[in-house]
């Protein structure tokens, strides 16, 4: 598969609805997702929003604060701590650094760590140990400026 190829199946996903191609050619196999901003409606979590689609960024107009959603990158099973005797990663009100263990999602038998998006702190945490996840489901959101 060339650069080509690639600019092509970019070009699909663009100014489109798709969020997500996965494309194969012989042994080859390339799968591109897809980013989207929505913005933050006063007052509620992104479950009483399920018109709208999961991102990264949540500019909220009411304080005038920007946060950060960290998303699953895989459909699968969250777990907040390493093991069930073990503390979680982070709480509400944890600081956190960009690139810091703050979750987990078990899929297909593979424990996955979910990192923080950016420095800050832990504003909402949205969901329980043991919840099922989708892909891009949004799973902590953090203030930069905590």
């Amino acid at each position: 598969m060339d650069i080509h190829e690639i600019e092509e199946l970019i070009g699909l996903i663009e100014n489109k609805d798709i969020m997500e191609i996965e494309y194969s050619k012989g042994d080859e196999k390339i799968r591109i997702v897809r980013a989207v901003e929505i913005t933050k409606k006063a007052g509620k979590t992104p479950q009483e929003r399920p018109d709208e689609m999961p991102g990264t960024l949540h500019p909220d107009t009411d304080e005038g604060n920007a946060f950060i959603s960290v998303n699953s990158p895989f459909v699968g099973t969250f777990y907040c701590a390493p093991s069930p005797s073990e503390k979680p990663f982070v709480e509400i009100g944890t600081k956190v650094k960009k690139g810091q263990t703050i979750g987990i999602v078990e899929a297909m038998k593979l424990m996955n760590a979910i990192e923080a998006d950016a420095d800050g702190a832990i504003k909402q945490i949205l969901k329980k140990d043991g919840d099922p996840v989708e892909f891009g489901e949004p799973l902590f959101i953090i203030d930069p400026e905590g």
